[in-house]
């Protein structure tokens, strides 16, 4: 591995600096050379109910292992805590206040813990397994995020941030390899090692300062106590890396670099992008302020600020995958609804009045549908009344033909009455 890059692995490391500690995390760094290569866990080893599968990555506060939970029958990940770094109670306090931390969340953006358990490899976290990768990844091997796509991650993670808040915990880490990105595009916040318990009030973390150099907030460089403003400041500059490539503050060694964060100006995402939009310009560089209380004063105001610019809205629209856009869409729908039901009523009351006004004009009435026996007795009755009917006629041409008869026969006997009576006289008599 060449120098840089060791350096740039450096700098992407999680640090935690006090005065009792440093002298301590600089000896385990001198002894990690000949440890690193001790496992605390092989695959197919069993730890508890869990059969170890594979290894998955290495962190500042342990190594991270797919495993098989024989019990419930899933995979799940096994962060575990090995006893050289068990052995320093700064790690093991902070391990399980991370459990702590972490137990307290229950939320689709943040992975879940499942179980604390100690056992003779070290302490170890029983956690939810997720496929896919981080957004460091991400960004390493696709470049700069689109907007739309930035904005879609970023408005997850800061539902899982408010969270996190909201359960009084401060994760003071958010940095793009603790954001975590499933196959189906899924947010899972991961990694509460340096997390704080905002009601856990200790003395001995005054003058502290943990955090990613590339991220850290000025405060956490000053060891002064921090808050949800710290967790904005990092996502703020996790969101300018995202959009635009790189960090604002990239220096050659890591006292310039505090002193960046803590001094310096950034530079506009725009001169790095210049098809940023102002609005979103403007939304990075209030959340990367150096005074907290000019910054974001919730993460809530963070996400309906990014929310506003109305990227996420675009997107939603030509993908249909959206909740507001899908929200929107019903009202839309409902209302087009609403006038379709409305039009129709009008429509069948101006059919209906009609077919009264015919029923009424017409004296025609509706009637069942007839049965069957109805209808034969109808025919029946037909049949009769068409007999009658028929009797009737025959009867008043017989009637005729009689009376005609009468008055033929009446007729012709006149006719010869009158004519003998003629010859009588011709002849004298």
């Amino acid at each position: 591995m060449s120098a840089k890059a060791s350096r740039a692995d450096k700098l992407q490391s999680t640090v935690i600096i006090s005065n009792r500690f440093s002298e301590r995390r600089s000896q385990d760094v001198a002894h990690s050379t000949e440890e690193s290569s001790a496992e605390p866990l092989e695959a197919g080893s069993m730890v508890g109910r869990y059969l170890t599968l594979s290894r998955i990555g290495v962190g500042g506060m342990g190594v991270v292992y797919r495993a098989h939970d024989t019990k419930l029958n899933r995979t799940v990940a096994l962060k575990v805590l090995p006893p050289r770094l068990c052995k320093f109670p700064e790690y093991l306090k902070r391990f399980r206040t991370e459990a702590q931390a972490q137990a307290r969340l229950n939320s689709p953006y943040i992975v879940t813990l499942y179980e604390l358990m100690a056992h003779p490899v070290g302490e170890i976290l029983v956690l939810e397994y997720v496929e896919g990768e981080t957004l460091e990844n991400r960004l390493r091997h696709y470049g700069p995020l689109s907007l739309p796509e930035a904005v879609r991650i970023f408005e997850q993670t800061l539902r899982g941030v408010e969270h996190i808040h909201q359960m009084g915990v401060v994760h003071r880490d958010l940095k793009p390899s603790n954001i975590f990105i499933t196959h189906d595009g899924q947010v899972k916040l991961m990694d509460f090692g340096i997390a704080r318990l905002m009601d856990n009030h200790d003395s001995s973390q005054n003058d502290t300062m943990v955090g990613t150099l590339l991220y850290i907030s000025p405060e956490q460089i000053n060891g002064r106590e921090t808050d949800c403003r710290s967790d904005v400041y990092t996502l703020g500059i996790s969101l300018f890396e995202a959009v635009t490539g790189r960090l604002p503050f990239e220096r050659r060694s890591d006292y310039a670099l505090m002193h960046a964060h803590v001094q310096e100006n950034p530079p506009s995402p725009k001169e790095f992008q210049r098809r940023l939009p102002p609005e979103l310009e403007w939304v990075i560089l209030k959340a990367i302020e150096k005074d907290p209380n000019r910054r974001f004063q919730s993460v809530a105001e963070f996400r309906t600020a990014l929310l506003e610019l109305g990227i996420v809205n675009r997107r939603q629209s030509a993908a249909g995958n959206a909740l507001s856009e899908m929200r929107q869409s019903w009202s839309h729908h409902e209302k087009k609804a609403e006038h379709r039901i409305w039009g129709g009523i009008w429509t069948d009351l101006s059919l209906a009045t009609t077919a009264l006004l015919l029923v009424v004009t017409l004296g025609i009435f509706p009637t069942q549908k007839p049965s069957t026996e109805n209808m034969m007795a109808n025919t029946a009755h037909m049949k009769k009344v068409v007999r009658q009917k028929s009797v009737m006629v025959n009867t008043r041409q017989m009637s005729t033909m009689a009376s005609n008869d009468r008055n033929t026969k009446t007729q012709a006997a006149k006719q010869s009455k009158d004519k003998f009576a003629s010859l009588r006289d011709a002849w004298g008599g």
